[in-house]
């Protein structure tokens, strides 16, 4: 019933981070570029195409992290002071029940809307055509689908404080200030999950970025146990 009731608060959002993934795929079909291929240029230019796609669809595992998990204020006026989390509160099932359903089906929704990005990135860039093989693609998707959990995670605990409309402006502005802190932080490039995802991804190096990804896993861990303090303590 959790699985159900989460899918129906989500449905909506996850259409349009699908449209919001397709975006750059339908853009560059109608508008393609002079030449009829994107970005002919050196190296280093291909890879910093990459790590703005990359930055582009961060976006979406944070986004896909809100809903159903605080009060919805759009929802405020038609249910008084009851959110879907005060109905769901009100179900035979514990707070840690809850947050980990909701978590679960907004981890698997990220996944599935990613798998669009090594799509988008095979189509907008012939030239990555000559040297980045299926293999490559796949690592791609589960780099960037692992790298992506510790952003949703911030996302889940911004949306045990937050109402939904505040939670999605702060993971907009927060992803773009996230990623200018890690490009200047005294940091191993091993914990820059934003390097991992575009130029150091397996789409250059042909390799996983084992240590990146466990540095990831490592964050959601812990933003999802803070989260869960804050669910359990927090009066509805």
């Amino acid at each position: 019933m959790l699985w159900y009731k989460n899918w129906l608060e989500t449905r909506f959002r996850i259409v349009f981070m699908l449209l919001f993934a397709m975006f750059p795929i339908a853009l560059h079909t109608l508008t393609p570029l002079p030449g009829g291929s994107a970005h002919q240029g050196s190296a280093v230019e291909m890879r910093g195409a990459v790590g703005f796609f990359a930055l582009y669809y961060s976006i979406i595992p944070l986004a896909l992290a809100g809903s159903g998990i605080k009060t919805q204020s759009p929802f405020r006026a038609t249910k008084g002071l009851h959110g879907s989390m005060y109905f769901t509160l009100s179900l035979p099932v514990s707070r840690f029940q809850l947050l980990a359903a909701r978590v679960s089906v907004g981890m698997l929704e990220t996944i599935l809307v990613l798998a669009i990005l090594p799509c988008a990135i095979w189509t907008i860039f012939p030239p990555l055509r000559n040297y980045v093989t299926g293999s490559d693609l796949l690592k791609y998707w589960l780099t960037v689908s692992i790298c992506a959990f510790a952003l949703h995670f911030l996302g889940v605990l911004l949306s045990t404080v937050l109402d939904d409309l505040w939670q999605n402006w702060t993971s907009i502005f927060g992803v773009f200030f996230l990623r200018w802190i890690l490009s200047r932080a005294p940091l191993p490039e091993s914990a820059n999950i934003f390097r991992a995802m575009g130029e150091s991804s397996p789409l250059f190096t042909h390799s996983l970025p084992w240590t990146t990804m466990g540095f990831s896993l490592a964050v959601a861990a812990v933003l999802f146990l803070i989260s869960m303090r804050v669910v359990e303590r927090r009066e509805y």
